[in-house]
């Protein structure tokens, strides 16, 4: 079973408590799973092996412990995790044997940033998601790299309308697709209170966001009356699974607190954005 983590993460003199879990189920139509995760400060990671290919079980977890075998002890710098996903990319191409091999990948990294301090780092590669909750807002952190994406942005294709679209799982990129890899990149400065969830498109294609933030409200309810209950990814996962499960379902939620008098975290929103510039999300 799943199980909760709470732990305390040092961010140079700051200590940040951390409450984190991960949760995976291969559905109700699947015969296997082929998703992966990882849930180990500083990494929080969701794989998605790409039906369809060869492999796709194979691919998830090649990308995954090549973040596995080398957590660091605290933060990451932004080079060290850009560095893992083209790893991670050079890990699923060597698993091609005639036919293709494929896997997704989001994730959200603790990083240090020199000169502005520590920060969250999203990071996507394909359609699995990272959101990111205020307490009363989700918010898709990610851009999903997918067929019907494109067509939204350009607006030929409503969001509504890209949801039930034939080709909603088609993916525009991938880790293994190619021997070169594009991630799209965000940071986020560490403030007090902090809520990430990563997911595969197995909990979007049974869940919309209004039915995920519903939930995530309903578990912060139960919280205070059942401490030692379910995680919030083992909710989310097991309302996935009964509202059809089509797909296999993973994810992973990271919840962070930094005590009320480390003031200066939340400064670094204000910093130079030009120390930022090479890990900006691509175009």
């Amino acid at each position: 079973m799943p199980v909760e983590v709470r732990e305390e993460f040092a961010i140079g003199d700051t200590i940040v408590s951390l409450r984190h879990a991960g949760a995976t189920h291969v559905g109700a139509v699947r015969a296997s799973n082929e998703d992966s995760f990882l849930s180990a400060p500083p990494y929080w990671i969701v794989a998605d092996g790409m039906g369809g290919h060869a492999h796709g079980d194979l691919a998830s977890r090649a990308a995954i412990e090549v973040f596995a075998s080398a957590v660091p002890t605290g933060p990451a710098s932004a080079r060290v995790v850009l560095d893992a996903v083209r790893r991670a990319n050079d890990a699923v191409v060597a698993l091609r044997d005639g036919s293709m091999s494929g896997t997704t990948l989001t994730g959200v990294a603790i990083v240090d940033i020199d000169g502005a301090g520590p920060h969250w780092m999203t990071f996507n590669v394909g359609d699995s998601r990272t959101y990111s909750w205020d307490g009363r807002r989700l918010e898709q952190q990610s851009i999903d790299h997918s067929a019907v994406q494109e067509l939204v942005a350009a607006g030929l294709l409503s969001p509504e309308d890209a949801a039930v679209h034939p080709q909603r799982n088609i993916v525009t990129r991938a880790l293994g697709a190619e021997t070169e890899v594009e991630p799209d990149v965000w940071l986020v400065p560490v403030r007090a209170r902090q809520t990430f969830l990563l997911c595969s498109d197995g909990l979007t294609k049974e869940l919309g966001d209004d039915e995920i933030a519903r939930i995530i409200v309903f578990h912060d309810q139960q919280v205070a009356r059942e401490p030692d209950g379910p995680s919030l990814a083992e909710r989310l996962v097991g309302a996935a699974v009964a509202a059809g499960g089509r797909d296999n379902v993973t994810v992973v939620v990271v919840e962070s607190e930094v005590p009320e008098d480390a003031g200066p975290l939340d400064e670094t929103v204000d910093r130079d954005p030009r120390l930022l510039e090479d890990t900006m999300p691509r175009a």
